[in-house]
């Protein structure tokens, strides 16, 4: 006979055992795309549905009325901008200039730190109890602004002009982020709260999935160029990368105690403003630029969630076992 709560059960388990490991996950989607390109390199038409995927299933937790309240929430938007498009770009440029003498690579790190923020950013949010609407909120806030803010960032930073077909950009932004959401929040007001958040933990485990799938398909995109020019002179670009993705997590809680926001809204900014959706930097990287330009992005692939992990644990204390059920 078949008996769903049991399946449910494992799904639970497993998304519990796979939370220990998050930073792992990332991880070793690089190294699966770097050593087996050659089978996930085809895959990369089916990265936006993944995407879609993620974003759907993290809406599905939230209904409108929460989600529109959390549109008021101005200070943490206004604060999360100025750290994420303003001060992080700023500082990259400036780190990158100083250590740096390729051009290409000064173009990365700025390509690394003003993407929009990452829907993962959200899951790390959900973990540590966060304030799950407000997470959403400030993901689509960048993602509509990314067309915009992307291409002006790099321009004034990098001096450098992005020739993106803005029309796809947003087809694409829409079809990943904006619709998945409306529709999981649509199922949300359908059915209703309490029969949703039953569905959602299940679900999780295979957001996990999906995001080492499109760590790896993305990576398999360049990885003949990369094995064929690695280098100890990669040292110092992975190292910068990393100190990046450090700073961005006290900086911005920092921010959030000084606005005197309430300490979910506070754990929703320091993981929207310090994760990128570092996939769509590889994606312009690719497209658009030699392959230099790609190091620092994929070195922020490799750091940031192990950061991410480390992080969260100094500002919020260890994950507590009723986290992870």
């Amino acid at each position: 006979m078949f008996h769903f709560q049991t399946i449910e059960a494992r799904l639970i388990s497993l998304n519990s055992a796979l939370e220990r490991i998050m930073p792992l996950i990332p991880i070793g989607g690089v190294v699966a795309g770097l050593l087996f390109y050659r089978v996930f390199a085809p895959l990369k038409p089916i990265v936006n549905a993944l995407f879609a995927f993620i974003t759907f299933s993290s809406a599905l937790a939230i209904s409108p009325k929460r989600f529109f309240g959390a549109l008021t929430k101005i200070k943490p938007i206004a604060l999360f901008l100025l750290w994420a498009s303003v001060i992080m770009p700023l500082l990259s440029f400036t780190l990158a200039s100083l250590l740096f003498t390729d051009p290409n690579l000064v173009t990365g790190f700025v390509l690394l730190t003003s993407i929009p923020t990452a829907m993962v950013g959200y899951v790390w949010s959900g973990i540590y109890h966060g304030d799950e609407p407000l997470s959403l909120v400030l993901i689509l806030v960048s993602t509509l602004l990314g067309p915009i803010l992307t291409p002006l960032t790099v321009k004034i930073f990098a001096q450098k002009t992005v020739s993106i077909d803005t029309r796809a950009m947003i087809i694409s932004l829409l079809m990943m982020i904006v619709l998945p959401s409306l529709v999981g929040m649509l199922v949300n007001h359908t059915v209703g709260d309490k029969r949703t958040k039953k569905i959602t933990p299940s679900l999780k485990l295979f957001t996990k999935i999906a995001l080492f799938a499109i760590v790896t398909i993305n990576i398999s995109q360049i990885a003949p160029t990369l094995l064929k020019k690695a280098t100890l002179a990669y040292i110092p670009i992975a190292l910068l990368a990393a100190t990046l993705a450090l700073l961005g997590f006290p900086a911005s809680h920092a921010l959030g105690k000084l606005a005197r926001l309430p300490l979910e809204e506070s754990k929703s900014l320091t993981f929207a403003a310090s994760m990128r959706n570092i996939s769509a930097s590889m994606v312009l990287a690719i497209n658009y630029f030699p392959p230099m330009t790609a190091l620092p992005i994929i070195f922020g692939i490799i750091t940031q969630q192990s950061i991410c992990a480390i992080m969260a644990s100094v500002l919020y204390g260890p994950k507590r076992k009723e986290h992870l059920k």
